[in-house]
């Protein structure tokens, strides 16, 4: 692993203290003093470092968090609200019934209609 510079540091610092993953916009946004390329840098930097995780949660830009612990994501297709769960992996590799395949990394994302006030 390369060195993890002041402002990389910084940017990782921003997403372990956020309960919910963000976009390299609020991110440049909660450290405004380090330029927006050098965040998209960063970030790919930490993603690859695998200290972040990079997601892809529908058509909106990807985001990033930092995970305590590994889980997965439901999102409300009204409200776009992120719902944090966990499941059993081994549970779902088994579900999943994939043979002749070792899986390395299990991520479910679930769509439908969270249960907000309107």
């Amino acid at each position: 692993m390369s060195k993890l510079t002041k402002k990389r540091q910084a940017i990782l610092d921003i997403l372990k203290a956020s309960h919910d993953a963000m976009s390299a916009a609020e991110v440049h946004a909660a450290v405004s003093d380090i330029d927006l390329a050098t965040v998209y840098r960063s970030l790919e930097y930490l993603t690859n470092e695998k200290l972040i995780r990079r997601l892809q949660l529908g058509t909106q830009e990807a985001r990033y968090e930092f995970q305590t612990e590994p889980h997965h994501h439901a999102i409300c297709t009204e409200c776009d609200r992120v719902i944090h769960f966990t499941a059993p992996d081994e549970k779902i590799k088994e579900l999943l019934g994939v043979k002749d395949f070792a899986v390395d990394e299990l991520e479910v994302t679930v769509r439908g209609i969270c249960n907000h006030d309107k």
